[in-house]
C-alpha cells in the first residue's frame, strides 16, 4: 500500500469518526450541536483538518483552463442569483431567517461561510491527492452527511409529508451541491470550488431578503444551479483535456440543452402552481359524476372573483385542506362582501361554511379521468393524506 493510499484511508477514518461524533452529540448529548455557541467546536474541527491537509501534495498545474472556468463559474452564479431575485417581483419577498444585526452577521460569516471554505479546502486536498473515482464518491458522501442538520432531520419523522418535504428540500439539494463541489475540486481545485460555494454562502448570509418561494421551488432552483455549473464545467473540462473537432465541440455544447431546461422549468412551474394554471389530483368521489377520484383537473387562477357564477367549479382553501366543489349560490354577507355557497355534486348537502374571496385559489376548467391516480396513491400511501377531501 502506497503512502498516498494510507493518507486517503486515514482521512476517511478521521472524517467518519467526526461524522459519528457529531451525530452522537446531536442525538444524545447536545441536540443543538450545530447551533448557537456550540458551532465553535465544529469550526475548530474544520480548522484542525484544514491545517492537517496543508502538507498533502496536489499538482494544481494539471487543471487545464482553470482561470477560464473560475471566471465563467462566477458569471453563471451572478446571473443565476440576479434572475432568482427577480422572481421576488411577481411573488414578493420574505425576510432572511438569519439575523441581520452586525455581530450576528460576523458570526454567520465565520460559522457558515468560514466553515464552508474550510470544508471545500479539505475536500479539494483529499480528492486530488489520489485521483480515483472511488475517492470522489466516498468523500462526496461523507461531506454531504457532514453538512446535514441532524436535529432538524429527527424532528420531521412525525409525519410522512414532513419526511418527503425534508428529503426534497434538504437532502436532494445537498446531494446536488456536494456532487458538483466534488466535481469542481476534481477538475479545477480549491479556487474553482470557491467560485461556486463562497458566493452562494455569502448571499445566504448578507442579503436581508429573498424571493418568497415555497420549499418546492426553492429546492428546484438549488438543484438547477448545481446542474448548470456541472454541465458547463464538464464541457470545458472535456474540451481542454481532449482534442475535439469543431463539430464535436458543437455537439457537446451545453447551450443545446437550454430549450430542454426551459421546458423543464415551465413544467415544474406549472406543477408547482407558479403559472396561472395548476394541475390537481382529485382524492375523493364528492364530484361524481362530473369527475371522480383519480382524475386530474386544471385550476386556473381567478383575477376577479366577483365574476364567478353559479355552476362554476371552485377550487378554494378550507381549514381541512383544498376543496374542489361547485358553486350553488352567490350572495353578499353582512359587510357587503360577495361569498359563495358550494356543494359536491355527489354530496347530499352543501358545504358547512361559505367561501370568501380570500379563500379562492382558482376555477376548474379542464378535467381528465384517471390521470391523477399516481398522485392520489403517493399522497395517501407516502404522505398520509386523507381521501375524504377533494384536492
Amino acid at each position: 500500500m502506497t503512502k498516498e493510499n494510507k493518507k486517503v484511508i486515514l482521512y476517511i477514518i478521521i472524517l467518519i469518526l467526526i461524522l459519528i461524533g457529531c451525530s452522537l452529540l446531536t442525538l444524545f448529548i447536545i441536540p443543538e450541536f450545530f447551533e448557537s455557541s456550540t458551532r465553535i467546536a465544529n469550526t475548530i474541527l474544520w480548522i484542525a483538518l484544514a491545517i492537517i491537509s496543508i502538507p498533502i501534495e496536489n499538482d494544481h498545474t494539471r487543471f487545464k483552463g482553470k482561470k477560464e472556468k473560475i471566471k465563467t463559474t462566477l458569471i453563471i452564479v451572478i446571473i443565476y442569483n440576479m434572475l432568482y431575485f427577480l422572481l421576488g417581483i411577481p411573488l414578493g419577498y420574505a425576510r432572511n431567517p438569519l439575523s441581520m444585526k452586525f455581530f450576528s452577521i460576523i458570526k454567520n460569516l465565520i460559522f457558515i461561510v468560514g466553515v464552508i471554505a474550510l470544508q471545500d479546502y479539505v475536500r479539494s486536498k483529499v480528492i486530488n491527492n489520489v485521483r480515483r473515482k472511488i475517492n470522489y464518491v466516498i468523500f462526496t458522501i461523507i461531506f454531504v452527511l457532514m453538512r446535514l442538520d441532524y436535529s432538524e432531520g429527527i424532528a420531521v419523522f412525525a409525519s410522512g409529508e414532513k419526511i418527503f418535504e425534508y428529503i426534497c428540500s434538504v437532502i436532494i439539494p445537498e446531494i446536488a451541491k456536494g456532487c458538483v463541489c466534488s466535481y469542481l475540486a476534481f477538475t479545477g481545485g480549491t479556487l474553482l470550488v470557491y467560485a461556486y460555494s463562497i458566493p452562494m454562502a455569502l448571499i445566504k448570509v448578507l442579503l436581508p431578503i429573498f424571493p418568497n418561494l415555497d420549499w418546492f421551488l426553492t429546492s428546484v432552483f438549488d438543484i438547477l444551479i448545481s446542474v448548470i455549473i456541472f454541465l458547463y464545467n464538464n464541457y470545458e473540462h472535456t474540451v481542454k483535456t481532449n482534442r475535439l473537432t469543431r463539430k464535436e465541440r458543437k455537439k457537446m455544447s451545453p447551450i443545446k440543452l437550454i430549450p430542454s431546461m426551459a421546458i423543464l422549468l415551465i413544467a415544474v412551474s406549472f406543477i408547482a402552481g407558479f403559472l396561472p394554471a395548476k394541475p390537481i389530483a382529485v382524492m375523493s368521489n364528492s364530484m361524481v359524476p362530473t369527475f371522480s377520484r383519480g382524475a386530474a383537473v386544471i385550476s386556473v387562477k381567478v383575477k376577479d372573483p366577483s365574476k364567478l357564477q353559479v355552476g362554476d367549479i371552485l377550487h378554494y382553501r378550507s381549514e381541512n385542506g383544498d376543496i374542489i366543489h361547485r358553486i350553488i349560490n352567490k350572495k353578499e354577507d353582512e359587510n357587503g362582501e360577495i361569498v359563495f355557497q358550494t356543494k359536491g355534486d355527489n354530496n347530499g348537502s352543501p358545504d358547512s361554511k361559505l367561501v370568501e374571496k380570500e379563500q379562492i385559489l382558482g376555477k376548474v376548467k379542464i378535467y381528465i379521468p384517471y390521470l391523477g391516480y399516481p398522485s392520489v396513491w403517493f399522497g395517501e400511501k407516502i404522505l398520509g393524506r386523507k381521501s375524504s377531501i377533494t384536492i
